[in-house]
C-alpha cells in the first residue's frame, strides 16, 4: 500500500473507508469489501480473523476496518462486510473457522475465503463454492455459503439466520 499511496495512518485509512461509505445512497445496500476482516472478532485460531498458522493464536483482523465500522454505525451501519484472507480450513487439519456472523452493530459479515473453491464430495460429485448474499432494497435477506454441482444443483448450504431482514 505504501508503494502506491505512501504512508497511511490507521486514522487516515479508517477515514477513507468512512468517507466512501457516506457516498452510498440510502436506498442502496451498504456493502464493505475488504481483503481481511475487522479486528475485534476473536483471538482464537477458529475466530473469523484468527491467526492459525503459528501459536499463540491471536486476532489478525484489520484495526482500521474495525474503527471505520464503529464510526459508520453512528450514522448508518454497513449491511454487509465481505472479506477473505483467512481460509476456512484451519492449518494442520484442526477444523474450520467461523465464517458467517453478526457484528456488534448488526452488520452481517462473511469470510469468502473457501479454498479451494471446487472439490469432490463423498459421493464423487464435483462441487463448486459460492458466497451468496441477497437483498430486498437495502435490506439483507440472505447470506450463505453454497456448494453447487457444475449443473447448478444446490447440494449444501450454510446460512446466517436473518429474520427479519436487516434494515439499512
Amino acid at each position: 500500500m505504501e508503494a502506491v499511496y505512501g504512508p497511511v495512518s490507521l486514522e487516515a485509512s479508517a477515514e477513507r473507508i468512512v468517507q466512501a461509505a457516506a457516498d452510498v445512497p440510502a436506498d442502496q445496500p451498504l456493502i464493505v469489501m475488504a481483503h481481511c476482516g475487522p479486528s475485534g472478532l476473536g483471538s482464537e485460531a477458529a475466530s473469523p480473523c484468527g491467526r492459525d498458522w503459528k501459536t499463540p493464536a491471536l486476532d489478525w483482523g484489520d484495526q482500521d476496518l474495525a474503527l471505520a465500522l464503529d464510526r459508520m454505525a453512528k450514522d448508518r451501519p454497513a449491511n454487509l462486510v465481505i472479506f477473505g484472507h483467512m481460509h476456512h480450513a484451519l492449518k494442520r487439519g484442526s477444523g474450520f473457522r467461523q465464517t458467517l456472523l453478526r457484528h456488534r452493530h448488526g452488520t452481517a459479515l462473511i469470510n469468502a475465503a473457501c479454498v479451494p473453491r471446487s472439490g469432490v464430495d463423498g459421493q464423487g460429485r464435483t462441487l463448486l463454492h459460492l458466497s451468496w448474499a441477497e437483498f430486498q432494497g437495502a435490506s439483507l435477506t440472505q447470506l450463505a455459503h453454497r456448494w453447487y454441482t457444475p449443473d447448478a444443483e444446490l447440494i449444501h448450504q450454510e446460512q446466517l439466520p436473518i429474520d427479519p431482514p436487516l434494515p439499512c
